[in-house]
Parts: structure tokens; sequence; C-alpha cells
């Protein structure tokens, strides 16, 4: 084994070294502790996990540090991991404010440490031991305990500033895309306050803004409907969701049943199936008379994913909540038929100037219908909406051709 060389002079600029480090992000938590009755806290952006047998993490205060000076001497301490929207409790806890933890919501774990509301995780241990490493100790915390709190993305610190990450890529959550998106959707704004007010129900455009997701352009509500469809939510194009969306395009369709995990031939033949009988009867529908209860635990998935910024594993856990309401979608409403509960009609607009119909990254959506009609109250629905939509195909080729062009050069909907 080599001789250590820390006491080697460097011949580097020391800001060249915090430069080079500056381009690691790194996750941020607060370290807390009761001592001698009152809380005590350090914000640190180096915490690790070092050990599983026997479960260690540790973090690296400055040997200078007044509160590692006494958190040191606690019997525990509760790490709390923070959550990507909680710059302010960090700045607050970071500060030398004595007064700075009746600023922030926290609630003593059963050790007694403080452990910070809204957090990520928290991780209760108590300090092991220390290594003197230069200008910082690495401490050493032997865990007793653990939770998840609350499964969103962590705060990051990178390059002198705080921020998230996203799991999802290029979203609506992008400027530009939002931007382009909301305009092409408000040409269809005639016809969705025209449809609102003639079947009592709420109507949206929603616009495709890369290859996995969709947005709310522009809404309308009608009779006594009190939702809220939120301009810029997203809308994953995940099986069974958007089969309207891409069914009039084989590459698009390709992509849909790529996205299907695990990957099962049976399952995306089905898929494929699903989006030829959207293109014969020119709709899509969602049913909720299935199963209410299910259908609401998929409104509950598709909130969380509208919100964004979850952890790759709560992620995972949702999409597979969408991916397993497949019966809710894909099905075909004949005359004949009595006592339907809709929870959707989604129709295209077709792309202007092609002389096959071909998607245009526009679809036309009715929620919050009545329920319990027969099937030629939903034909009467699908006939108003095919003409809605035509009028919008026919808005994107004349006074709103400008919009689409953009819209259509920048390539959205293949992202």
């Amino acid at each position: 084994m080599s001789e250590s060389t820390l006491e080697t002079p460097t011949t580097f600029d020391p800001r060249a070294f915090r430069d080079v480090m500056g381009h690691y992000p790194t996750g941020v938590v607060v370290v807390t502790a009761t001592v001698d009755g009152a809380p005590v806290g350090m914000v640190v952006g180096t915490f690790s996990s070092v050990s599983l047998e026997p479960p260690l993490v540790s973090f690296m205060p400055m040997t200078t540090s007044s509160s590692y000076a006494k958190l040191r001497v606690a019997d525990s301490v509760c790490i709390s991991v923070f959550a990507h929207d909680q710059l302010q409790a960090c700045r607050t806890l970071a500060s030398k404010d004595p007064e700075k933890f009746d600023k922030v919501k926290w609630s003593r774990s059963p050790a007694g440490a403080p452990m910070i509301a809204g957090a990520v995780a928290h991780i209760h241990g108590r300090i092991d031991h220390e290594v003197e490493a230069g200008d910082h100790y690495i401490t050493l915390v032997a865990v007793d305990d653990v939770a998840v709190n609350r499964p969103v993305t962590p705060l990051l610190f990178f390059q002198g500033g705080y921020g998230g990450f996203s799991t999802t890529g290029l979203t609506a959550h992008v400027d530009e895309s939002l931007i382009s998106a909301v305009r092409i959707a408000e040409a269809a704004r005639p016809q969705l306050d025209r449809l609102a007010q003639r079947f009592g129900c709420s109507a949206a455009a929603l616009v495709q803004v890369s290859a996995l997701d969709q947005t709310i352009g522009a809404a309308s509500y009608g009779g006594d409907s009190d939702a809220d469809e939120r301009i810029g939510v997203r809308v994953p194009l995940i099986p069974p969701l958007g089969e309207a969306a891409v069914a009039w395009s084989p590459d698009q369709v390709d992509r849909w049943v790529s996205r299907i995990y695990p990957q099962d031939e049976q399952v995306i033949s089905a898929y494929r199936e699903v989006t030829r009988r959207v293109r014969d009867q020119g709709y899509a529908v969602s049913r909720v008379d299935l199963d209410p209860d299910g259908y609401a635990q998929l409104g509950e998935a598709l909130s969380e994913y509208a919100g964004g910024e979850l952890t790759p594993a709560r992620d995972r856990a949702v999409r597979t909540t969408i991916a397993g309401a497949g019966h809710f979608f894909g099905g075909t409403i004949s005359e004949s038929d009595t006592g339907v509960d809709l929870a959707s009609v989604v129709v295209p607009v077709f792309a202007p100037d092609t002389e096959e119909p071909t998607n245009s990254g526009l679809v036309l959506r009715l929620c919050h219908l009545p329920l319990g009609v027969d099937g030629a109250t939903v034909q009467e629905w699908v006939r108003a909406m095919q003409d809605a939509a035509a009028e919008t195909t026919d808005t994107l080729r004349t006074s709103a051709r400008k919009d689409y062009a953009r819209y259509a050069a920048a390539g959205l909907r293949t992202a």
C-alpha cells in the first residue's frame, strides 16, 4: 500500500478545486439533535450512505463548526433529507438565527431529535465515531431507524445554487413547449366554449409537447361543472392513455407501445388493436362505470404524475398503476347501450393540408359528463366533437397557421 500524500503541497489554485468539485451535484440534509433541552442542527451537503451491515451513514462537518461542536455530544441525531421544494427551510436552518427552529415545522423523534416536516426521509441514529480529514471531520452515524416521509425528488446543491432534478426529460414544464402548446390549443377556444355549454361539462384541448407527454393547453366549463383543468398539467402518453393522440401515426403507435413494461407481445398486440379501433370509429372513450374505485386510484396516480418531481421509484409505481388501467380505455359505445358512465371522450384534431387523416398533436376532450346516458347520447357528443375538431383543423390552416407551423417545426411531438 502506498504512503499517504496528504502532506504534499498542491500546485493548483484552491478555487479551481472548488470549481471542479462544484460540477458534481450533492444532496442536502439537515442533521439535528436536542442538546440541553434545545434543538440544534446544521445543514450539510456531504451526506452519504456508508454501510449496510452494520447500517452506517456519514456526513462531513468542518472542524471549526460551532453547530457540530454541539451536535457531537448529543445522544441521538435525526438526519432529514430536504425535498426539492424546501429551499426556504434549508436556508433558514443553515442560518445563524438563534430562533431558526421557531421558523420551520418540526416534531420530535422517539429519541427526542427534531424531525423536519415535509422532508423526503428521516434517518435516526447515533454518532459512532469521527475521523479528522484535513479541515473536515468524517462523522459516522450508526443508524437505528429509517423512514420515507414523502416520496418526491430531493433538494440538490450544484455549482453554488440549489434546485431539484427531473426524471421526465422534456415536459410541459419547459417554457417554450408550454407557450407553443397554449397557442395551438387556443385555436380550439370557440369550439371548447360551445361544447362545454352545450353538454354541461368540461372541455379541454390537449397538445403533445414531447414523445412522452401531452399538456392541457386550454379548457372551458359549462353547466354545473366545477372542475379545474389546470393549464400546463402533464398527461402521460403511456398505454392505455393517449390512444387518440397517436392512433393515426404508425411511428407514434410504435413508440407508444414500446413504453409498455414489461414488454409482452400479447399486451402489445392488444394495444395495437385499440389504436386500430380508435382509427375506425374516430374517437376514444374511458368508462368509469366499469370500476369506480379503480378509476379513482387511476385519478390519484395521474395527479401525482402531473405534479412531477417524483422519485424514480415512485415514478415507476405511478406508471405501474397507470399501466394497470387498460380496462377503462379502448372501448366502443353503440347506440343500443344504456346506463353509460363515461369519464372522457376524446377526438383527434387532424393536421391541416394533408390528404390522409394525420395526428396534428392536438386532441379535444370532454370530461365531467352527465352519467347514466344511452349510446345515442354518446354518439351525439362524438359527432359534435368531430365537427369541432374539423373547425379547429381549418383554424390551424388559416388564422393559426403561423403558430401551427412553429409548433410543427419544433418537432415537439417526436422529441
